[in-house]
């Protein structure tokens, strides 16, 4: 009798690759999808389209950003100074002819107005110019000028000496950055008595314009034009 040699059993821990193996050779062997002509027109028409569509939209867009007219930012507001001393001086609101200068034609005032100052117990008729080279150039007037509000009006400026100018002396005061005040003190304005601070940054044949029209214009009653 022969003996047959004995088998060794396998042993469970070790893996079997043959159920495993067949998943995945299933998922191998599918077939790519093929997409027809027809499908994939319907596929990109819709894309085709949007982007077609945003296209026309950013080009109106552009047509009409270039062709609308820029705004014009050069507005300069040109206040009536005439009208606005002439109806205060028919009110009898200052107590004293409000200054109405005839400053050049080109010219343009910001502001015209008449301001209660609490803080410094000061009443104040005030305009500010535009001049031809676009610089400022404007005047303050009071007929109860206070130091406080004085100081403040000259921006704290320091003294830079006397100036006479349209038969008038005035004290001079700059900041050392191209701004100037000349104040004509009750003092010295032999016309009216009330104080006038003439100030800007315009350079020296503007101010000397503002001086003289300011000084002309004192102790006249303003008319509306």
């Amino acid at each position: 009798m022969t003996d047959r040699p004995e088998q060794t059993p396998q042993s469970s821990d070790e893996p079997s690759t043959a159920p495993e193996q067949q998943p995945q050779q299933a998922q191998e062997e599918l077939p790519t999808p093929q997409l027809t002509e027809s499908q994939h027109r319907r596929l990109t028409t819709p894309m085709f389209g949007m982007l077609m569509t945003m296209g026309v939209l950013v080009l109106l867009m552009g047509g009409f950003y270039f062709l609308s007219p820029e705004p014009d930012y050069t507005y300069i507001p040109d206040e009536d100074v005439r009208s606005e001393a002439a109806a205060l001086h028919a009110a009898d609101v200052t107590g004293y002819a409000p200054l109405a200068p005839h400053v050049p034609e080109d010219w343009t005032a910001n502001y015209a107005r008449w301001e209660a100052r609490p803080e410094h117990g000061v009443d104040v008729w005030e305009a500010g110019y535009t001049t031809t080279a676009m610089s400022f150039v404007g005047f303050a007037q009071t007929d109860d000028p206070q130091p406080s509000w004085l100081s403040e009006e000259i921006d704290h400026s320091p003294s830079a000496g006397e100036q006479t100018a349209a038969g008038m002396t005035f004290e001079v005061y700059e900041d050392g950055d191209d701004r100037q005040h000349w104040v004509l003190t009750e003092e010295q304005n032999t016309i009216d008595g009330t104080t006038v601070v003439i100030g800007g940054d315009a350079q020296d044949e503007e101010f000397a314009a503002a001086v003289e029209a300011v000084v002309d214009a004192l102790g006249e009653e303003p008319e509306d034009a």
